[in-house]
């Protein structure tokens, strides 16, 4: 089974959905009791255990396409609109580079369109020209928003151990190295997932220029 998934499928679903399986397993070890595996098959045991993480990996994806819109406004907007209207920085898309790549869109698109339709057409002109970058850059976001989520949901959890679960019988140096603990994936996290999106952006755009100035074909 798990030679049918795909790149996108490992990083992006399988692994938040195991390390969700795993905290929630050590944060309420009760969960275990309520649904014990004694008596299955093993082969029975794996394949549903895979499908219970594939599921929490879906689900943790899902969470986080809902969370996308406020998570754009802590990065001061979504990343392609504010890529195409005042770059990224000089780190990942200088201004100046931003105005360049705009004008040809425009050009190419029409000199009313949003910068939402633009984006939009540049991904079509990135994917017609097969980089495979382009599409590694967003597995990887898709995989680092996914951890974003999932500590997020973590945090929640932790919180909610703290209250009704084993983390209610720590000592209270444990408890504040625990919140602390995941505050600061958070803060990493979040950081992280906006790198990947600010790469996966400036990749569009840079090959959606390539081949409106014909150096690169479209398949």
């Amino acid at each position: 089974m798990i030679e049918k998934l795909d790149y996108y499928d490992i990083l992006g679903v399988v692994v938040p959905g195991s390390l969700a399986t795993c905290w929630v397993w050590i944060c309420f070890p009760s969960v275990s009791v309520i649904m014990p595996s004694e008596g299955f098959p093993a082969t029975l045991d794996i394949v549903a255990s895979l499908a219970l993480v594939v599921f929490i990996g879906h689900i943790i994806q899902t969470v986080g396409s809902l969370l996308e819109p406020g998570v754009y406004r802590t990065w001061g907007g979504r990343p392609s609109e504010r890529a195409l209207g005042e770059g990224l920085g000089d780190r990942y898309l200088p201004k100046d580079s931003a105005v360049r790549i705009r004008t040809k869109l425009a050009r190419a698109v029409g000199a009313e369109t949003s910068e939402r339709s633009l984006f939009l057409h540049a991904m079509q002109l990135a994917e017609c020209a097969g980089n495979a970058r382009v599409q590694r850059f967003n597995s990887l976001y898709a995989y680092h928003r996914g951890l974003l989520t999932l500590t997020i949901i973590a945090f929640v959890v932790l919180v909610s151990s703290l209250l009704w679960g084993i983390a209610a019988a720590w000592g209270c140096g444990w408890k504040w190295i625990g919140v602390v603990g995941i505050v600061a994936l958070l803060a990493l996290t979040w950081h992280r997932a906006r790198q990947r999106a600010y790469y996966y952006v400036r990749e569009v755009l840079l090959t959606a220029e390539r081949v409106l100035d014909g150096g690169a074909k479209c398949n």
